[in-house]
């Protein structure tokens, strides 16, 4: 006998799995050839279409740039961190002295003054001091499109005076006193900005019903970004 109880065609089921390799590296070699020069937008239907097949989530897509070894890509950049990065970098000192305070909201940026910071007690006539930060501030928001907001706050300790005849009045006012500076000083677009008072209505910390809590008098400036 001469091995004629062999079966031959068992000899052969390796080729199987060589012909499956060698059609995974051509694909390979031809995603290789195909992003050798980079093109956008076939680099964003081969990066949705590899998102598809591993069923990922999809993430910000890079943006382009042109130099001396052709177009290259670079990540997205993230806006709101590159306006707190110039903010920090303007207010360092106020900020480590707690004159100001920066805080990212899920809609914007927020710049917390107390009022003491911007105001004298019970008015609204911008300070020296409020000039020379708002004109920090004003140095950033100045080149953005972004809306900002500016918010007054006081405690629960009431006012009354001929000017003022309530919170309600006050907390408006230095709120409109911050967005005049800003429109005036830097040149921002009116139809850019706004103003509101919310009084004691809006508290960060609990009022003490006697002493109120002097966190809560506050002006806040909000880029927002949503």
């Amino acid at each position: 006998m001469s091995g004629g109880g062999h079966n031959s065609g068992g000899n052969l089921r390796w080729l199987l799995t060589y012909a499956d390799m060698i059609t995974l590296l051509l694909a390979f070699f031809v995603i290789l050839y195909a992003i050798s020069k980079v093109d956008l937008k076939k680099y964003e239907s081969l990066a949705v279409s590899l998102r598809g097949a591993f069923n990922t989530p999809s993430a910000p897509l890079p943006i382009s740039a042109k130099g001396n070894g052709g177009e290259r890509l670079l990540p997205k950049p993230d806006l709101v961190f590159e306006v707190v990065q110039q903010l920090r970098e303007r207010l360092g000192e106020d900020l480590q002295a707690g004159r100001v305070q920066i805080e990212r909201a899920s809609d914007g940026i927020i710049l917390r003054f107390q009022d003491a910071i911007l105001f004298e007690r019970g008015k609204a006539e911008l300070r020296g001091e409020a000039r020379r930060l708002l004109d920090k501030v004003g140095g950033v928001v100045a080149g953005l499109s972004n809306p900002i907001e500016a918010e007054g706050h006081t405690d629960t300790l009431p006012i009354r005076s001929a000017q003022f005849p309530s919170n309600w009045e006050l907390s408006v006012a230095r709120a409109t006193a911050v967005v005049r500076f800003l429109v005036e000083a830097h040149g921002l677009s009116p139809l850019r900005l706004a103003a509101r008072g919310l009084g004691e209505h809006k508290p960060l910390f609990p009022n003490d019903a006697t002493r109120g809590e002097p966190r809560n008098r506050r002006v806040e400036i909000r880029i927002v970004t949503r």
